[in-house]
């Protein structure tokens, strides 16, 4: 079995993972985040945004648009080859100019392991976010994990391949698990381990007021109500202090 990145090899099962997804839903979802502030013209940026599956809907309306990640194999996955795709990660960003609006879905965010480099996020969006631009992201909170700590498995068929995913979590790492494990026709198994952080939901408000953001809104993901203790997911929407 050959150890691989991550998504070097669930780039060709994603589609499959991911086929419960309403990405019309989650897209209309961020543009009305941000719907008073973008117009058609505005500068928009994604990070994370894997095979463009939400910047293939929200490029309908918005030109001006750039999808990054740092899986240079999920960017070569999309189907819509006139999105502008860059590879690259969100930690160290490649660009000089603004945005208006910089957002982040699919809990991207927990994949970054360290402190350090979550700080260097929020001081990259600083840099690059224009004075009334809107930043928003969501991440996967601890209650949604707890019921992962006894490890679930599931298995399934997608593109040719086989695979089964096993997904545990570590309580006392606050890591989150996810093994994939992948089997093409010809008998060859790949095996993919990805990582995600489960951080205190402070620690994403102090982390961001240091790089010189605050924080407009905290949501219960997917709705407008106020984040609450048993929330499973957060939807923050962000701003530039003036201070």
């Amino acid at each position: 079995m050959i150890t691989v990145k991550p998504y070097e090899k669930v780039s060709e099962i994603y589609k499959g993972l991911m086929h419960n997804l309403d990405y019309i839903s989650w897209s209309k979802y961020i543009l009305l985040i941000a719907e008073d502030q973008i117009h058609p013209n505005s500068k928009i940026l994604e990070l994370g945004s894997g095979s463009c599956e939400m910047a293939n809907l929200i490029t309908e309306g918005y030109k001006n648009y750039i999808a990054t990640d740092i899986s240079f194999q999920m960017l070569s996955s999309s189907d819509k080859s006139d999105i502008k795709r860059i590879c690259c990660d969100m930690t160290s960003l490649p660009f000089k100019s603004k945005f208006d609006f910089i957002f982040s879905a699919f809990d991207s965010v927990n994949y970054i392991l360290k402190k350090k480099s979550l700080s260097n996020l929020f001081k990259e969006v600083s840099r690059l976010l224009s004075e009334d631009g809107i930043f928003t992201f969501d991440v996967s909170l601890e209650e949604n994990s707890l019921n992962f700590i006894i490890s679930k498995t599931t298995e399934s068929l997608h593109n040719g391949y086989s695979y089964r995913m096993t997904s545990k979590y570590n309580k006392r790492s606050k890591i989150h698990s996810n093994n994939f494990y992948i089997w093409n026709e010809a008998g060859e198994k790949y095996k993919e381990m990805h990582k995600e952080k489960i951080y205190e939901i402070d620690t994403y408000f102090e982390f961001a007021e240091r790089a010189g953001l605050y924080t407009v809104a905290c949501y219960d993901c997917f709705d407008f109500e106020n984040v609450k203790e048993k929330s499973k997911r957060a939807q923050f929407v962000m701003r530039k202090a003036n201070w």
